[in-house]
């Protein structure tokens, strides 16, 4: 049995903006803004470490809350 995977939505836009003003003032160039910052794979997410490896400390993943009404996705965490 093959199971579909949904792609969750994108968040807002102004969510979206606000991700392009913080990378901008940290000096960040590895999000792509063409990919869904709510699907926890690609320059949004940074992979955890392998056992025994100190956790990175410019960890970069951006995580999002999609359980609003209407499968709306936000932007809860950095």
């Amino acid at each position: 049995m093959v199971e579909a995977q949904v792609e969750p939505p994108y968040p807002p836009d102004y969510e979206v903006r606000a991700l392009r003003e913080i990378a901008t003032e940290l000096g960040k160039k590895d999000w792509n803004y063409n990919e869904n910052p709510c699907n926890n794979k690609s320059s949004w997410f940074t992979p955890p470490p392998p056992p025994n490896v100190p956790e990175a400390i410019n960890n970069s993943t951006v995580t999002c809350n999609c359980s609003f009404p209407n499968g709306e996705c936000h932007i809860d965490g950095m």
